[in-house]
């Protein structure tokens, strides 16, 4: 089939969250804020066997405006126990073709599991995967934190939302705020809201189809050199975003972009890798010991696809750290270096380029 019969993908967005944060409202919300004319679906997920969420969501049958499908799966989680019913229905609402569909699964469901279904063969053809918007409350994030697949949930999003922020205090809601700003990869958008107003430009600000959607870029105010194998862009935001770049996204025939990041003070090494590159545990693991070996080397972050599925990693001040995780965009690596000058960027990829195991099918 040529490229200009293939069919369009389908924009697909998860709202996630723990139990009772609010992510029907902010559903409701969305829906209510959709393009005119357009067809939305909604897939809904529920733990109990007695569907309530579907039932929750408002349908509307304004004559100027197409209906909202929504369909529900429930009696477990779509990312385990009620994963093959969940293949059924998502692939029976995407052949009706929406314009776009949200998924909203339990407060009990790994983001990364759903993920990672999408990206099956036989699905992934037919879908975008916009950005992922988990919801959180401020007044119970290290509470919530707790749970694995709360963590699990933060991981895999994009945009961090503090939902129920009229009801946290303002000590919460800058502990959120300040705790949000500090992951690794960095999150697209952080943000509170109230009454699940989630903004409508938010379901747009990630793609994985790439350069369809801006993400967030950031300055330092030193000096940048990059080095692409995929193109550079920047795009103007709407709103309170005014300094939003198109990021370096990376495909199959463009795989790899460089960074670095030179300063008196610190400088930092990056790469940013496409997701259809597989590393070898062994090998990549000792690259990672290599980059902390590196004269100044003060931290080194990273998460990357494995045969073992998806890690994070974490150095500094000698401890190592590495784990799941359920990042799912692209592998990404950094290290910082104080007071000694860079190493030579090529030869550290050059043999990141030989912990690949192999390219994903």
């Amino acid at each position: 089939m040529s490229q200009s019969n293939k069919k369009p993908r389908i924009p697909v967005n998860i709202i996630a969250g723990p139990l009772g944060v609010g992510k029907t409202t902010a559903i409701n919300h969305i829906l209510e804020n959709r393009p005119a004319g357009e067809q939305w679906a909604v897939l809904v997920n529920e733990y109990g066997l007695v569907g309530l969420d579907a039932a929750l969501l408002e349908r509307k049958d304004e004559s100027n405006a197409p209906s909202v499908r929504i369909r529900e799966v429930a009696g477990g989680c779509i990312c385990c126990s009620a994963g093959i019913e969940f293949q059924m229905t998502l692939v029976l609402m995407l052949r009706k073709r929406p314009d776009r569909l949200l998924i909203e699964p339990t407060g009990l469901a790994a983001v990364s599991g759903i993920l990672d279904t999408l990206d099956r063969k036989g699905i992934r053809e037919s879908v975008d995967v916009r950005s992922v918007i988990c919801l959180l409350d401020p007044a119970r994030r290290e509470e919530c934190l707790d749970r694995e697949i709360v963590r699990d949930q933060v991981d895999a999003a994009d945009i961090l939302l503090g939902a129920r922020s009229d009801l946290a205090s303002d000590e919460q809601k800058s502990a959120f705020e300040n705790w949000a700003h500090g992951f690794f990869p960095k999150k697209c958008h952080v943000g509170l809201i109230a009454h699940g107003q989630v903004p409508s430009t938010l379901l747009d600000l990630v793609s994985h189809d790439a350069g369809t959607a801006p993400r967030r870029g950031h300055h330092h105010g030193t000096d940048h050199t990059h080095h692409h194998h995929a193109n550079n862009a920047r795009q103007e935001a709407t709103g309170e975003n005014k300094d939003i770049q198109l990021e370096n996204q990376c495909d199959e025939d463009q795989p790899l972009v460089s960074l670095a990041h030179h300063s008196k003070v610190a400088s930092t090494l990056g790469w940013i890798c496409w997701r259809g590159w597989v590393f070898d545990m062994e090998r990549i693991t000792a690259w990672l010991g290599n980059l902390t070996a590196l004269p100044g080397a003060r931290r080194v972050k990273a998460v990357f696809r494995t045969r073992q599925g998806w890690m994070s990693f974490n150095a500094a001040d000698g401890v190592e750290n590495t784990c799941s995780s359920g990042y799912r965009r692209d592998s990404r690596f950094e290290v910082i270096i104080e007071n000694e000058p860079l190493p030579p960027a090529n030869v550290l990829e050059g043999a990141l380029r030989e912990c690949i195991a192999q390219p994903s099918k």
